[in-house]
């Protein structure tokens, strides 16, 4: 790999994440890479956000007014800086989410590979409300014992969904060594010119079964022939509750 290659760090970002921003500015721009370029991407109903970033930090923002629905907001979002990326010739983007605080090593760290698609590994919230534990975002297929168990468990669930994908386990994350994932922690993932060139985010149309961009994204990668890989020695602050809003019992996603 070349000494000197041109990075993209960027990030959609949106009015809701002000108690996230000062923090995951400052330390992006703080990375120990020598040189690299800042883009986030505001999708905020109004430019008010967008105007209190750019005064408040050097860093490059750009406003997107998009009357649509939060979830294809970020896909577009993530969409332009994909299109920016390759119009301005980068040979990489680390894909950021803006509430997920990196360590400052993660760009030198996640080159080392040499992998078109890697990550660096952070934790969030899965399973109902009440019953939610903190787990890796990050997945491989589960293996045929693994399968096995579920489906004596939950037949239905197989017959509907297919091979169930697993969390990266406690001992996978304990080696510190990299793993070949079907999904890494896609908010603070490495992205090589020959991934964003060839893929961009979207949305399964999997009827009865919540999706995401992140989903998409990783499938779409996978079936045009890349393998994607999540480094766990490499652990990200995630800050995910802030973002969260009450609604009854149950804790929603901004993005559903």
């Amino acid at each position: 790999m070349e000494d000197k290659v041109k990075i993209l760090v960027a990030a959609p970002i949106f009015d809701g994440m002000k108690y996230c921003i000062d923090k995951f500015v400052d330390r992006i721009k703080s990375l120990d890479y020598e040189d690299y370029d800042i883009l986030l991407v505001d999708n905020s109903k109004t430019n008010l956000f967008y105007e209190e970033v750019k005064k408040k930090h050097d860093v490059d923002v750009m406003y997107l007014s998009l009357d649509v629905p939060n979830m294809e907001k970020i896909i577009r979002s993530r969409n332009y800086i994909l299109d920016y990326a390759v119009d301005e010739s980068y040979d990489y983007i680390l894909m950021m989410d803006c509430d997920v605080i990196p360590p400052a090593n993660i760009l030198s760290k996640l080159l080392s590979h040499e992998k078109e698609i890697v990550s660096g590994l952070y934790f969030g919230l899965f399973g109902p409300t009440g019953k939610q534990k903190n787990d890796t975002v990050a997945w491989k297929i589960a293996s045929d014992k693994e399968v096995a168990e579920i489906n004596l468990r939950f037949p239905e669930f197989i017959k509907k969904h297919g091979i169930p994908r697993r969390h990266l386990t406690e001992e996978e994350v304990k080696s510190g060594e990299l793993q070949e994932v079907i999904i890494p922690s896609a908010g603070c993932m490495l992205l090589s010119r020959e991934v964003f060139k060839k893929i961009r985010y979207g949305l399964l149309d999997v009827s009865g079964y919540e999706t995401s961009d992140d989903i998409f994204f990783c499938q779409k990668a996978r079936e045009a022939g890349f393998k994607l890989y999540c480094d766990p020695s490499i652990k990200c602050e995630h800050l995910i509750f802030g973002k969260f809003k009450e609604d009854g019992n149950d804790l929603v996603h901004p993005a559903y």
